[in-house]
């Protein structure tokens, strides 16, 4: 009778984590969708094929080897998140950064990231909590880095009244997600308190031991990046990472025949970059593009010629991940079905870490 009832409550569970999970696919293709068609609207599909044939094709090849050495980078900031817990040679957590990076490209929702927390524990047997802390503190750091270059550009020349509310939108998230961060490595004990006594004083009493539980594993994982001098290196590879991909940026623009200053180019990569921290269908699907689009419209390229060079570039971003990914795989062994079990484990984790 027990064990009936077990399976019974299983299966209820499994079935209210698919919902969940495409409540979550739905609302990333809506939000794709939304900002693919402030993209396109108005556009004149003769002119954008005009920009394409015209287009020269071999400024590909050195954009490409930008962004493949800013994903050694990013394994290199990856490495040192985990080095406290173990210390990975890099030939061997290349790899599982450049399949999980091709996955986001192929499930919504920045699945991927589940999918490659989960290739680390397969593949470099590191902890689960360990995993998912490294992943938060690089998603931090990111938006941090964009904000960098926002601020940058505004030192050099100004931020647009359309850039204005997004900035300080950001620099309030992700500047208190920066504290949080170095109170976690600092004083994981006293954090651990406080988050006690605000569940305990702020939430709902059937929510408690939920939040306790979410509360005592994130702050267990992060305890494993121990070092403040560790969460300062990562800073300096995330500028590393993002000043590759945004001069990879600028050198695909002299394939469509125009560039932008420094001003300009800074406020595209910080703007596009941070939309993608929208939800969004696979590969950043239409987050990625509005932003970078509507910034330079703003600042003199047609619309045409704007859309013909993002579509391009994000091709190309996609291209490169994924294939880099799809190569790793193949060397591995691995195939999508096996992805996909990875991903229906990190389903079920995620519902025992929030349960």
């Amino acid at each position: 009778m027990m064990n009936v009832k077990m399976n019974t409550e299983m299966k209820v569970e499994q079935k209210d984590t698919r919902r969940r999970v495409r409540w979550g696919v739905v609302l990333g293709l809506i939000i794709s969708a939304v900002s693919l068609y402030i993209s396109v609207r108005n556009l004149q599909p003769q002119a954008v094929w005009l920009a394409f044939r015209q287009a020269r094709y071999g400024w590909i090849l050195p954009a490409v080897g930008l962004y493949l050495m800013a994903l050694i980078a990013r394994t290199a900031r990856w490495r040192a998140l985990l080095s406290a817990e173990r210390m990975i040679p890099m030939r061997a957590l290349l790899p599982t950064m450049a399949m999980g990076r091709g996955a986001n490209n192929i499930y919504p929702f920045r699945t991927g990231e589940i999918v490659r927390v989960l290739l680390l524990r397969q593949r470099n047997d590191v902890p689960l909590p360990a995993g998912l802390a490294s992943i938060l503190v690089e998603r931090v750091f990111d938006g941090l880095t964009m904000i960098l270059l926002l601020i940058l550009a505004a030192v050099i020349g100004g931020i647009p009244d359309y850039l204005q509310y997004v900035l300080w939108m950001a620099v309030a998230v992700f500047g208190l997600a920066l504290v949080f961060v170095y109170g976690l490595v600092l004083w994981p004990t006293q954090i651990q308190k406080w988050s006690t006594w605000l569940i305990a004083h702020l939430s709902p009493r059937r929510f408690r031991l939920r939040l306790y539980g979410i509360v005592e594993r994130f702050i267990f994982g992060f305890a494993s990046i121990r070092s403040p001098r560790t969460v300062t290196i990562v800073l300096v590879c995330s500028i590393t990472v993002w000043t590759l991909e945004t001069i990879s940026y600028r050198l695909l623009m002299n394939a469509f025949g125009f560039g932008l200053n420094l001003h300009h180019l800074l406020l595209m990569s910080g703007a596009a970059n941070l939309g993608t921290a929208l939800p969004s269908g696979p590969g950043n699907l239409g987050t990625f593009d509005a932003p970078a689009i509507l910034v330079l419209t703003a600042v003199g390229i047609s619309q045409n010629t704007a859309v013909s060079y993002q579509a391009v570039l994000h091709a190309v971003l996609w291209c490169t991940e994924t294939f880099s990914g799809l190569w790793f795989m193949w060397r591995s062994g691995l195939r999508k079905a096996d992805l996909d079990r990875t991903l229906e484990e990190g389903v079920r984790v995620g519902e025992r870490l929030s349960g």
